[in-house]
Parts: C-alpha cells; sequence; structure tokens
C-alpha cells in the first residue's frame, strides 16, 4: 500500500488564503556575493514571479524603505512576505480562535492578516498597524479586492491601537529589540497571548511568546530560531559604530583561547548565540565572512554610545592563536568570551531554555534561563 505524505502544514496556507494575491507586480530576489537585489516583474518575467511566490520562501517586496534601487549600490530589504513555513509556525503559537479581537504588528503584503481573518472567521476581527503608508495602502487594497475586511491602520506598531482594544491576541511580524513595547501588553486582555519575534544587535534572535496573567505580568518562553526585519523604532543605531584603521591601530592587542569550535558555537543561532547575546548590554555583532579571503573572517563587536570596538581575526586553517584588537572604555571582546563561558557552564543553552517575565507594574523586564531564579539580564523599563 502507497502511503500518501502529509501536506506540510505551511503548503495548506496556500489553501485558506492565495499568497500571490497579495505579492506585487514586482518583487527583488537577493544576488548571492552582490549588494545589487534584481527586480522580477510578473509582466516581463512571470515564470520567475510564479516560482517565487509559490516557493517555501520569503518575497522582499520592497528595498531601501521605497527609495529606487541603486545599481552596484548598497541595496537593503525592507519589506517582505514572510517565508510560509514561519508563517505557518507563528499562527500554530498564536493559536487565534473563532471569534477572537487579533492585534497584527506589520502588514506588509496583507496576506497574514488574510489568513488571521480566516482563522477568526466573521465573528472575529483583525486590525493590522503598517508604518509605511504605500505598503498600508497596498495591503488595504489587496485585503479589499480578495474580500477581506480586516482594518488596517497606518501607525506606529509600537504603540498597538487602542481603539479597537482589547485584544485577545497580538502577533509582530517585525522583530523587537531586547524590550517588548508595553503599549502591546496593555491592550491584551488577561489571559490573552503575545507573540513576536526577539532580538538583540548581538543575535538575530527567535520566536517569543508571552502569556498574560490575570495579575498583569506576562510570561514567556523563546522557541525556534528565526530572523525577521525590526520594529523600525528598534533598528540598531546608525547600523553600529567601526574606527578608521588609524584608530585601530592603536587599539589593545591580544590573543584568545578560543578556537574554531568555540565561535562557531557563539554565532550560531540554534546553539549559544540567543542566551550569549542576551547576557552582552548595547553590544552589536558583525561577522564578516571570508573578509580577508576564503576561510579568513573578522568578528566585530561594537558600541555605539561608548565608542568601543573589537575584532577578531579569524583564519580558520590557523593552528595559531587569533588574535583580538580592543579600544574604548569597554573590553567589549573580553565580555563576550565571559558570556560565551558564562553559556558553557550552564549545559551550552539553546533558545528553548530562555525565557523572560515582564512586569510593568515593578518596572521590570527580566530574561532567565529554565526557571526564573537564574537571571539572565534585567532591564529597566
Amino acid at each position: 500500500m502507497t502511503v500518501k505524505a502529509a501536506t506540510p502544514p505551511w503548503r495548506t496556507l496556500f489553501d485558506e488564503v492565495e499568497r500571490a494575491m497579495f505579492i506585487p507586480d514586482t518583487i527583488w530576489v537577493d544576488i548571492p556575493n552582490d549588494p545589487g537585489y534584481r527586480e522580477v516583474s510578473r509582466q516581463r518575467d512571470r515564470a520567475a514571479w510564479d516560482a517565487a511566490v509559490a516557493a517555501n520562501a520569503p518575497v522582499v517586496t520592497q528595498i531601501n524603505l521605497g527609495e529606487p534601487h541603486r545599481p552596484g549600490g548598497d541595496n537593503f530589504p525592507t519589506s517582505s512576505s514572510s517565508q510560509p513555513s514561519i508563517v505557518a509556525d507563528m499562527l500554530t503559537a498564536l493559536g487565534p480562535q473563532p471569534g477572537e479581537a487579533i492585534l497584527e504588528i506589520g502588514t506588509g503584503t496583507g496576506w497574514n492578516a488574510a489568513l488571521l481573518e480566516h482563522r477568526v472567521g466573521p465573528a472575529g476581527r483583525v486590525t493590522t498597524i503598517e508604518v509605511d503608508p504605500t505598503l498600508a495602502d497596498a495591503a488595504r487594497a489587496a485585503l479589499s479586492a480578495a474580500g477581506f475586511a480586516a482594518c488596517v491602520v497606518t501607525g506606529d506598531g509600537e504603540a498597538g491601537w487602542p481603539a479597537a482594544a482589547p485584544f485577545d491576541r497580538v502577533i509582530s511580524t517585525a522583530s523587537v529589540r531586547e524590550i517588548v513595547p508595553l503599549a502591546l501588553l496593555a491592550q491584551l486582555r488577561p489571559g490573552g497571548r503575545l507573540i513576536t519575534p526577539w532580538s538583540t544587535d548581538y543575535a538575530n534572535g527567535a520566536l517569543l511568546t508571552l502569556d498574560l496573567g490575570d495579575d498583569g505580568v506576562a510570561h514567556g518562553r523563546f522557541s525556534s530560531y528565526l530572523s525577521f526585519m525590526r520594529l523600525r523604532a528598534h533598528r540598531r543605531g546608525l547600523f553600529g559604530w567601526e574606527p578608521g584603521e588609524d584608530t585601530l591601530a592603536g587599539a589593545a592587542v591580544t590573543t584568545t583561547e578560543c578556537r574554531n569550535i568555540d565561535l562557531d558555537r557563539m554565532l550560531d543561532p540554534a546553539r549559544g548565540n540567543l542566551v550569549i547575546g542576551a547576557r552582552l548590554p548595547h553590544m552589536s555583532l558583525v561577522f564578516d565572512r571570508d573578509a580577508r579571503g576564503p576561510g579568513h573572517h573578522l568578528i566585530e563587536l561594537d558600541d555605539l554610545t561608548t565608542k568601543s570596538f573589537a575584532r577578531l581575526d579569524w583564519p580558520t586553517d590557523s593552528t595559531e592563536p587569533f588574535t583580538i584588537s580592543q579600544l574604548g572604555p569597554r573590553r567589549l571582546w573580553d565580555e563576550a568570551e565571559a558570556a560565551y563561558d558564562w553559556w558553557y557552564e550552564h549545559g551550552r543553552p539553546g533558545p528553548d531554555r530562555l525565557g523572560l517575565t515582564i512586569n510593568p507594574d515593578s518596572g521590570h523586564q527580566v530574561a532567565f534561563l529554565d526557571n526564573p531564579d537564574t537571571i539572565v539580564r534585567t532591564w529597566i523599563l
């Protein structure tokens, strides 16, 4: 007897709501080892457009915050239709039920709002917020054309939408930078759920699921690694700081006992990256692969506020200790190495062992490992 393979959860989303109805005529395809991004037009290259939309992959729908493509320049994605398998995972974590009121932060194309409306049914309601007016208008038009009634608000998602509160569930499709906006929790019903990608400047992040108690305290855990564009107010200031080579020439130079396997663990999102990053305040990480030739990487850490900087020279085939250059009032590599040692001594935890508690009354957000007694870091809100 032939056993039919199960349909992947992400594929069933296409049966609920057709993704193609929400993808604009022009999309952008990343070109490996090139800062260009290539335009793909539905009219001029329908086969390539169809393949991108049908794939289990994100579709970039805006670059450069809507500014024109810069030939040969540094182009960057600023909006996309998320990878369907991740959309499926996030909807599963959110668990929307018929008749519920849902708030979505980050409308994008509107596809996710349509999926939410499909899940809550005619007795429910979906409010979705988009900071970019052009994207909001396009999503509003796409939702209307597809027969959906989700309310699209043009505004700052960090503030939520108190006019339609309270909500049973809140989902952000943009990552928060360490601090979960209290306005979103304030608009959530007791017993409600908030999910969001969560990241630090050191780590791209993981999915955070928070449940709000009757006492107003939110408790949550992290799950699968994922990387999302951030809320625009949560982007790293000036994308970090890097001194000129003349300034770096005066840096303190040392070596480290860390080897290839240690650095792999420090960078790997599924291993130490998230927990290590949670212990490192105001520290940005840049991994420059093959910066000095094949297999010769650079790891750079910076703190824009204090103008502190560290660079690790990483030739992967070297048998000699790796060289560290550090300058500024903070010794950033020393801090990162101490966080790595802490992570290793605590059993090399992945994202699933990290939790978060938010108490608006006390003004504290606390990340912990396994249980609230093992504090990773505390933020004053």
